[in-house]
Formats: structure tokens, sequence, C-alpha cells
């Protein structure tokens, strides 16, 4: 079931969002602007977890390098369609720099429940799937309600964003706990959208302030 929308209004423009976006895309295309190239980002700023034990100071460097990283063109596209749906009104709710700062915040704490996970692991992590998982956990809890649309099965529906991610959690729990290297960092995914849902709930109020700013704004 893959998200082609949502139907959240909001009522700023989502310029971090989108200069996120912007970057991720930048930096795919310098790790595809020759063969030797993507080999050497990934060794050199992907997430090692054993570094956090060896050398801190450049596992932490490196847990912020490896979230703009990706693998190949359906890794970035992806991730970036889950931004651009979620991240506008996360965004919208938080204001602009604290959407930085926990965006930022989000993908270092999946990096850390990855590590925990196994912290001996000497295999780069890279992606913005934690950081946008993030994301995607403070949506469920700031717009529980709200209808996303969903391509399944050559039909679009409209699920309420808490079902919607409510099982996309879910699954990143059950596919966590299968046998063996699938290649995916599910634990990244599960921490990043726990550290989203803690977060969310402080941002609660500030809809009623946006709404009737909007309402005067347009009406007087």
């Amino acid at each position: 079931m893959f998200p082609t929308g949502d139907e959240t209004e909001r009522y700023t423009h989502p310029i971090v969002t989108y200069m996120l976006i912007g970057i991720n895309f930048g930096v795919f295309l310098l790790e595809y602007s020759d063969p030797w190239t993507y080999e050497i980002m990934i060794r050199r700023y992907g997430f090692i977890p054993r570094l956090l034990l060896t050398n801190p100071l450049e596992g932490f460097f490196r847990m912020l390098t490896s979230m703009f990283l990706h693998a190949d063109i359906m890794h970035i596209f992806g991730n970036m369609v889950f931004l651009y749906i979620f991240g506008d009104n996360v965004e919208d709710r938080m204001g602009h720099g604290k959407f930085f700062i926990f965006y930022i915040i989000f993908g270092i704490v999946a990096d850390i429940a990855h590590f925990l996970i196994d912290p001996s692991s000497t295999i780069p992590a890279i992606g913005a799937s934690g950081a946008i998982s993030g994301v995607m956990g403070a949506y469920m809890v700031m717009f529980p309600l709200s209808r996303v649309r969903v391509f399944y099965r050559f039909f679009m529906v409209r699920l309420p964003a808490v079902v919607y991610l409510g099982f996309w959690f879910i699954l990143q729990l059950l596919e966590s706990m299968l046998p063996g290297y699938t290649g995916i960092a599910y634990w990244a995914h599960i921490g990043g959208f726990l550290a989203g849902m803690l977060v969310a709930p402080f941002f609660r109020k500030k809809r009623k302030r946006q709404a009737l700013t909007y309402y005067y704004y347009y009406n007087v």
C-alpha cells in the first residue's frame, strides 16, 4: 500500500521539507556522478555501528551524513515521497526551525536504535528512512484522523492516518523479527517512529492557533 498524498490542510509553506528533498536528491546525483564515487561515499559517510564504540566522534558524524545517502533510485524515491506527503504538515505544526532540528534528532535516534541491535556491526547503514519514520510517527499523533490516499491493488483508497501509519509500524515490527539479514534497518525505522510519537504531543495546541490565524487572515 503506497501513499500518494494526504488531505491535511497546512497554513505555511514547507520550505524545510522541500530543502531536505533537494539536498537528498543533490547528494544522490553526486553519489552516481562516476562509478567509484558511490562506493567511496558509502564507506566514508555511511553509519557503521561499531564506530560508536571505537571512535565515538566519527560515529556521531556519520549519523549525520548517512541520513543523506541512498542506495539506488527506488530507495531515494520511496523515502522522498513519504517525506513530501507527511513532512509538510509536521513542519507546519512544529515550525520550520524546530522541524529541521527534530528531523535530525529523529535520524540520530534511529541510528542509535540500529546500533543497540548490533553494536559490533561494520556494515554501513544509509538512508533518510529513520528520520522520515520520526516524521511519520509525529504525523500519526498530530493528525490521527486525517485521510491518507493510498494506492492498493489498482484502487485508490482513503485511510485515516492512524490506520495506515499504525499498520506500517506494525509491519516494521513483524519484519524486524524475521531471521537472517534483509539489508533493511527495521529497528532504525522503529526507533525513529517512536521518537516522533513522543515529541508530537508537545505541539498539539499549535494547530488551534494556526487555524485562528488562517481564519483571521482570509476573513477579516
